[in-house]
């Protein structure tokens, strides 16, 4: 089943009640952010800072190495693929490196990188993550397939590849899985005790580990369901786990999940959302579910972008007494965001 086919559409014909229901949710979620353990909150990457970003530098992703961080970001040249040809205008993976202390420092910005697919594919929203000692990355595809002519359903799926030197993206394998929906995309990857593994869902957590070959071998489920204040929202992941060490919880692997609300979906397009993101952990050793923050970390957007309610977290850059996150804001743009380690501890609870 695919991630969109899990989140329940509003009424056919909804009412005033609906949307002020919604609504509501909206005010109370905004209300609730964590906003006491945001240390900053800085613009990072901004349209026009490369020719290959001209309509927008967002949803980085990062792998650190001590304090040396390199960061992959999704940029768009044009609109084209918010008005459906997004085959004729692809994005541009842009490398840059940074080191880490109470914030980051650049020290190289948007190298443009080959992203190493077909023609007939778009590729975008890389993630990165550390396998076997070397930097590999998952990443979306879209494209077309479907029986006959002319091809016109647009599918998605989840890719792996390689980052070899010069710059360059290889393509290693596009994911599978039995029984795929349409759309397959925001499947996170980890190393654990030697072996690649990804999420495939939190509800229930579902892992499944690879082989040398990226083949699945392996899936475990653990049974988990969040408290949340919109129950119909779909848990959708949002970063690779990371592991790193809390105050009071010890080393656990981290991430960042989200889900939306878009109460006027129905009147003002599918992107008119508003995103809450969230912080989890899991056990280093078994995996099993720990705790996670019932109230979001960050949400909604700063009025900024050409869907300004938007804040995707894609990265997490670990540090003593901060976590740095990368996120793309409104499509758009990209921030980090500093929050403190202790204070994101004792707000996380138990599952």
């Amino acid at each position: 089943m695919g991630l969109g086919e899990l989140y329940r559409k509003p009424p056919e014909h909804p009412g005033a009640s609906y949307f002020a229901e919604k609504s509501a949710l909206i005010r109370k979620l905004d209300a609730e952010k964590l906003n006491a353990c945001v240390v900053y909150n800085d613009e990072m990457f901004e349209p026009e800072q490369s020719k290959h970003g001209t309509f927008g530098i967002f949803n980085p992703s990062c792998i650190q190495n001590g304090n040396k961080v390199g960061i992959i970001a999704r940029a768009e040249h044009s609109e084209a693929t918010w008005h459906g040809r997004f085959l004729t205008d692809k994005a541009t993976p842009l490398w840059s490196e940074a080191t880490i202390t109470d914030r980051l420092h650049f020290s190289m910005l948007h190298k443009p990188m080959s992203p190493g697919m077909p023609s007939a594919v778009r590729s975008e929203d890389w993630r990165l993550f550390k396998y076997n000692n070397e930097v590999w990355t998952n990443f979306t595809t879209y494209f077309f397939l479907n029986d006959g002519w002319p091809q016109k359903d647009v599918k998605a799926r989840t890719c792996v590849g390689k980052l070899d030197a010069g710059y360059h993206i290889r393509f290693i394998k596009e994911m599978e899985l039995p029984l795929m929906g349409t759309e397959e995309k925001n499947w996170v990857f980890f190393e654990h005790q030697g072996k690649a593994k990804f999420i495939y869902k939190l509800e229930p957590m579902t892992i499944c580990e690879c082989d040398s070959d990226w083949n699945v071998v392996s899936t475990e489920v653990y049974p988990l369901r969040f408290d949340r204040r919109s129950e119909n929202s779909f848990i959708a992941n949002s970063t690779n786990p990371i592991l790193l060490t809390l105050p009071k919880w010890g080393e656990v692997y981290f991430m960042m999940y989200h889900y939306f609300l878009d109460p006027y979906a129905e009147i003002g397009g599918s992107r008119n959302r508003t995103y809450y993101q969230f912080a989890y952990i899991f056990d280093k050793n078994t995996l099993r579910p720990i705790a996670h923050t019932y109230r979001p970390v960050v949400g909604g957007g700063r009025g900024q972008g050409r869907h300004n309610n938007v804040i995707y977290i894609s990265g997490v850059i670990d540090s003593p007494e901060i976590i740095h996150f990368l996120a793309g804001e409104g499509d758009t743009y990209s921030r980090a965001i500093g929050v403190s380690k202790s204070i994101l501890a004792d707000s996380l609870v138990k599952i």
